[in-house]
């Protein structure tokens, strides 16, 4: 093999990419992403939707199946690709592994789109975006709530529990801070709906209490 024949190996375009076939790639990866969305947009359980992000998995998943496509197509612009994507560094600081899953789901269904490997894309995406949704119905079943209880020196712990677990069987004291003339309690339940205010109100009618105050529990964070 001569230098020449060498050099067009590199530089020629392995496949056509003519406007047709570039448009129904992203085509597909339109569907896809669409799939994504809104499977990012049921399953999403935290305090504020960011509507910005979800619409930039859906970019992201465009944006990897054009890579896709040029690493495909030109065996020098893979190279290219691989030195320029290598010095690329995200500093973004993604909080929610919820979030995580999604980013990553994006960018593998784009490069599979990008690849051209339609039947694996489309039976993918279905699949997880049916364990996903599964798994939050599931993770939404039963919902943790923190109730803090701030009261005098002379609150009654015992008693407190007692109402507690009257109305959640699943009742379990966190923590106790006890200083002069101040007391607080955490209180961790599990509850199949919304929290019982009656509850939180009969508690708080008591003389010795101050303040009651019911947190959400959301995984990693609390709402």
């Amino acid at each position: 093999m001569s230098k020449k024949e060498i050099l067009n190996w590199f530089t020629v375009n392995n496949e056509s990419l003519d406007v047709s076939k570039i448009l129904f790639v992203l085509g597909v990866g339109i569907l896809v992403a669409v799939v994504i969305f809104a499977t990012y947009r049921i399953t999403y359980s935290g305090v504020s939707y960011n509507a910005k992000f979800n619409v930039g998995n859906v970019v992201m998943l465009l944006i990897a199946s054009v890579i896709m496509l040029m690493i495909s197509s030109n065996m020098a612009i893979s190279l290219g690709m691989v030195g320029a994507l290598s010095i690329v560094r995200f500093r973004t600081a993604v909080k929610d592994p919820h979030d995580t899953v999604y980013i990553f789901w994006s960018i593998v269904e784009g490069l599979c789109v990008g690849a051209q490997i339609y039947k694996l894309a489309v039976i993918s995406t279905v699949v997880i975006a049916v364990v996903l949704v599964a798994a939050s119905f599931y993770c939404n079943a039963r919902k943790k709530y923190l109730i803090i209880v701030r009261g005098s020196q002379d609150i009654d712990t015992d008693k407190i529990m007692a109402e507690i677990g009257q109305a959640y069987k699943k009742a379990c004291l966190k923590s106790a801070n006890y200083s002069k003339g101040h007391s607080e309690l955490v209180i961790e339940v599990n509850a199949k709906k919304e929290i019982d205010t009656k509850v939180i109100e009969s508690i708080r009618k008591r003389e010795e209490i101050i303040s009651v105050n019911w947190l959400l529990e959301m995984g990693e964070h609390i709402g």
